[in-house]
């Protein structure tokens, strides 16, 4: 019968040493300046989009659809909260 030599795969070498990676500050800001920050326009209808896309393929995809649009009118809400707090919005007469 032929014997199959013992795998030396499981051996460590010896003497075969990693390179330490290099030490990176993760809190030291990027040097480069940020872009100039865009006023944020108001949306006429925030679940236009939502309904291009036609109704839910699922049971019921009708009732599905309303509750879908209600939870994108409730992000945008917050959405927009979060620019008037910190005075984002563009003027109504802005619109392009």
């Amino acid at each position: 019968m032929n014997q199959r030599k013992a795998s030396r795969s499981n051996q460590r070498r010896r003497g075969a040493k990693r390179p330490q990676p290099s030490a990176v500050d993760c809190w030291v800001l990027p040097t480069a300046a940020l872009p100039e920050v865009e006023p944020i326009v108001i949306p006429a209808d925030v679940g236009a989009m939502l309904r291009s896309l036609g109704d839910p393929p699922m049971r019921n995809g009708v009732a599905a659809a309303g509750y879908f649009t209600t939870v994108v009118e409730r992000a945008a809400g917050v959405a927009l909260a979060l620019a008037l707090s910190a005075d984002l919005v563009a003027p109504a007469d802005a619109e392009d």
